[in-house]
């Protein structure tokens, strides 16, 4: 798979500038673009109160870096979708990641070809094993995973951000109103709205392992804990609502369908 078909997207603020988690974070995320220029894949970051050693490193490795100009996690992350669209008029595929997970640049272009063989519009990645993360992160991603996989059907890796699109399929993403307060669920429920209008997905299993740095400086951190409550309190709520409505919005059209060819 040519990487120039595909452009990368992610938001940065490393905010807290003397914390261990920010500077921690910080220090994963220069590897993450490393990795990437060494594969050619570009990225654009929308980044705020970073560091200017961060970003003349993220410069030097020709990351497409654009000053954040909105607010709230989910205009940010729009506004990241539109940077790299006008950024790369021809990439194919858009692939949504987060800086501290290099771990994750070896499943970009597998994906794309997985994608283009299956012509699907949405790319998820599911996660093989979750013994390198935090054990409360751990077991947040398995919660949602579980909930999504008994609403859903099949087994899908729900509330792992990373994630790859078709070009027009961003559209699902731009066009969120953030119905569910507009954070977490700014990613996650476009991908349902794919999902039940039946336009293809590919789920492709990943060997992942979360960074040890990132592990060892979130483990049995009390802020990151009750970052995973506020994670929890958004995603499952959000899901169950949207899908129940996605259901009973199929149901009615079910029974419109059966009114008029019975008329």
């Amino acid at each position: 798979m040519n990487t120039e078909n595909i452009a990368c997207i992610t938001t940065f603020r490393q905010e807290n500038l003397t914390g261990l988690v920010e500077k921690t974070r910080a220090e994963v995320f220069l590897d993450t673009a490393e990795k990437m220029a060494r594969v050619n894949l570009p990225l654009t970051v929308v980044y705020t109160e970073t560091k200017r050693f961060i970003l003349d490193t993220l410069r030097g490795l020709g990351m497409n870096l654009v000053p954040q100009r909105s607010s709230g996690m989910g205009n940010i992350r729009r506004e990241a979708f539109v940077a790299a669209l006008r950024a790369f008029p021809k990439a194919k595929y858009l692939c949504w990641l987060e800086p501290e997970k290099p771990g994750m640049v070896q499943f970009v272009a597998p994906m794309a070809h997985r994608m283009e063989q299956e012509r699907s519009v949405l790319g998820m990645f599911n996660r093989t094993s979750m013994a390198s993360y935090p054990p409360e992160q751990a077991y947040y991603y398995l919660f949602c995973r579980a909930v999504a996989t008994q609403l859903i059907g099949c087994d899908i890796d729900y509330a792992f951000g990373p994630m790859m699109m078709t070009r027009s399929a961003s559209s699902y993403f731009l066009n969120y109103q953030g119905e569910y307060g507009d954070t977490w669920d700014s990613i996650l429920i476009p991908r349902l709205r794919i999902m039940n209008n039946g336009d293809g997905i590919s789920v492709l299993p990943v060997n992942f392992r979360n960074d040890p740095r990132m592990t060892q400086v979130e483990s049995g951190n009390v802020v990151m804990m009750l970052k995973r409550l506020e994670q929890l309190n958004n995603v499952i709520p959000s899901l169950v609502s949207e899908w129940r409505k996605l259901r009973e919005a199929r149901g009615s059209e079910r029974k419109s369908s059966a009114i008029i060819a019975t008329s």
